[in-house]
């Protein structure tokens, strides 16, 4: 009765190890990355801007836009990640200074549903964000000695929605 109760106790500790781990591990969204308050360049005019094409197959979406002043060679704007998505930060055409995240709004993504578990295999799951955001918010993470590095930033203006002419017809 002695070693029945001992290994009682042996089983409880390691279930209660077991559980303290894996919720330890599953904390808040923000816990693995930590914001810079201070970094090597400012923030000039930030704002997102929705998107609509004038031809049905030309989708929607919305583009962040971030101003960089004061930047130092020694830095690499990385990506944007805005409305649970992540992408790569592009030189703008018009401003050398600017930098933009295209994010298109994608249809459903086709999920393979079969009863041969090998075929539904094929599903990739989706990607975990790993920021929570409000939809006035946006992260830009940069190489800094290289150290990638994450900014958070807030109350970002919404510029009026860009609703682009449809397709010419060029039957005359």
């Amino acid at each position: 009765m002695h070693m029945t109760s001992i290994r009682t106790w042996t089983k409880s500790l390691f279930v209660s190890v077991v559980l303290i781990t894996f919720c330890s591990c599953a904390g808040g969204k923000d816990t693995a990355y930590s914001f810079e308050q201070e970094f090597p360049f400012t923030l000039g005019t930030v704002y997102y801007q929705d998107w609509v094409a004038g031809v049905r197959e030309g989708g929607s979406g919305t583009n962040v836009h971030i101003t960089i002043d004061n930047f130092t060679a020694d830095v690499v704007i990385l990506n944007i990640f805005f409305s649970n998505k992540k992408e790569k930060a592009q030189n703008s055409p018009q401003h050398i200074d600017q930098y933009v995240g295209y994010f298109k709004k994608k249809g459903r993504p086709d999920i393979v549903m079969d009863g041969d578990p090998m075929k539904e295999a094929q599903n990739s799951p989706p990607e975990a964000f790993p920021f929570q955001l409000k939809h006035d918010e946006a992260v830009l993470s940069y190489l800094h000695n290289n150290e990638i590095k994450y900014i958070k930033i807030s109350n970002m203006e919404r510029k009026p929605m860009i609703a682009y002419p449809g397709a010419k017809n060029d039957e005359n």
